[in-house]
């Protein structure tokens, strides 16, 4: 079988710039979905990763997909995801927290120890698709439908 590729915004060394690369398409793993994604936006830190500030040199580690800030549509699920279909329309959150820390529990769950952040832990959305967590181990959904059409995408972060 041949593996799906898709076109990506790779971080793809130690430094400055980012690069248009062939990738392999995810694939979703359990509790995980596949978004097709349709629209992106740029970030503050999207801009830091481009010009690999102390921050991003201290976080990033290359290569990876960037990019967190997108909406899209459920191309495909993993395996357990349930009350999702594919072909909804959905935007995510960025920061994916554990759901067990003390932080996270009592609803802080900017403070969790434990985040791991799309684009900049584990593979972004600048690309053709994007997994991420189907819920949140932490408070609420990482997910979110969206109800309506919006011709511009993302305006904001969903979680943010």
């Amino acid at each position: 079988m041949t593996q799906r590729m898709m076109d990506a915004i790779v971080k793809p060394i130690a430094g400055v710039g980012l690069e248009l690369r062939r990738v392999p398409v995810p694939v979703p793993g359990p509790g995980e979905v596949l978004i097709k994604v349709h629209k992106t936006a740029i970030c503050g830190t999207d801009v830091h990763i481009y010009d690999w500030t102390p921050w991003s040199a201290e976080h990033v580690k290359p290569p990876m997909v960037i990019g967190h800030e997108y909406v899209g549509e459920i191309a495909e699920l993993g395996a357990g995801v349930t009350g999702l279909q594919v072909g909804m329309r959905v935007s995510g959150e960025g920061h994916i927290t554990c759901g067990h820390c003390r932080n996270c529990h009592t609803g802080n769950i900017q403070w969790c120890k434990n985040t791991t952040s799309v684009g900049v832990d584990r593979n972004g959305a600048f690309a053709e698709y994007v997994c991420i967590p189907a819920s949140g181990r932490g408070r609420g959904l990482l997910l979110r439908r969206l109800r309506q059409r919006h011709p511009h995408g993302p305006h904001v972060q969903p979680g943010g």
